[in-house]
């Protein structure tokens, strides 16, 4: 009877001691696993102000979109570096950056640029060899690196604020490069992102773009002569004065503001995105 007993009381024992491993196992694994997920972190006050001082369309979206809009900041700048070439970079300058980042692609939920590791932020503009250039023909505001620099924007830090001034009427620079890549995602920049345009309006678009070409040519549009050098730079161009400008861009260009809609899956003029 006592060798039972003792069995007895050792195989409790025993089973105690394999819950208490198993316990503190457990419990290690998902401690683990807690500290790998990232945790949501409070939008800082500051990063707000900017947005509702100097976007414009941050302001035009819902309560639900808004939040949407700062989580999408929070995420660019936790997976992008931004580098001050010959200046100073600040929160204002940090958000602005990713604004103009988030606003093209705001529908096209998570996507972030894998393309992209950094921005780089000049003091001015810049010519080709990334100097200050005293032509102003050679003058270059905002660019998508290629070669080397292939994942790497570059961007004058003046132009960049100045593109969210309300004075500025159709331009703002960094959704001009920022479009830029989202055109790239097909692999080519060429002014029809054809992931994001179903085979059916491809060729209206550019039949479109072609159109408002012969009227630029013919000083009958205001869309900037820069749309001019080739299809890209006619997407880009059209799509920052989408963003910047919509109730102006709807009363002189309805047709391409149709396309445009259906490109980024979003009416700007309400606030509104279609993901």
């Amino acid at each position: 009877m006592l060798q039972g007993y003792f069995y007895v009381k050792t195989r409790k024992v025993n089973m105690i001691v394999v819950w208490i491993i198993l316990t503190i196992f457990i419990g290690t694994a998902l401690l683990s696993w807690l500290k790998k997920v990232p945790q949501e972190t409070a939008f800082p006050p500051q990063w707000k102000n900017t947005l509702e001082e100097e976007v414009n369309y941050y302001n035009l979206l819902s309560i639900e979109d808004k939040t949407a809009f700062e989580k999408r900041i929070q995420l660019f700048l936790s997976e992008k570096k931004i580098t001050g070439v010959d200046v100073t970079i600040d929160d204002r300058t940090q958000v602005m950056v990713a604004a103009s980042a988030v606003i093209p692609a705001f529908a096209f939920d998570g996507y972030n640029y894998p393309m992209i590791k950094e921005v780089l932020l000049y003091s001015n503009t810049f010519d080709d060899n990334f100097l200050h250039p005293s032509n102003t023909q050679d003058r270059i505001s905002g660019m998508v690196g290629d070669g080397l620099l292939s994942q790497v924007v570059m961007l004058s830090k003046p132009d960049l604020i100045k593109g969210f001034q309300k004075t500025n009427a159709q331009h703002n620079v960094g959704i001009h490069e920022f479009s830029h890549l989202l055109d790239k995602t097909d692999g080519a920049v060429d002014g029809v992102p054809e992931i994001l345009l179903d085979k059916q309006t491809r060729d209206p678009w550019l039949s479109e773009m072609h159109k408002e070409v012969k009227k630029i040519r013919e000083g009958s549009s205001d869309l900037s002569p820069y749309a001019l050098t080739n299809d890209a730079e006619f997407f880009a161009v059209a799509s920052e004065y989408f963003f910047v400008a919509p109730e102006e861009f709807k009363k002189r260009h309805p047709e391409l503001l149709v396309y445009l809609q259906k490109i980024f899956h979003q009416n700007p003029l309400k606030g509104t995105r279609d993901n």
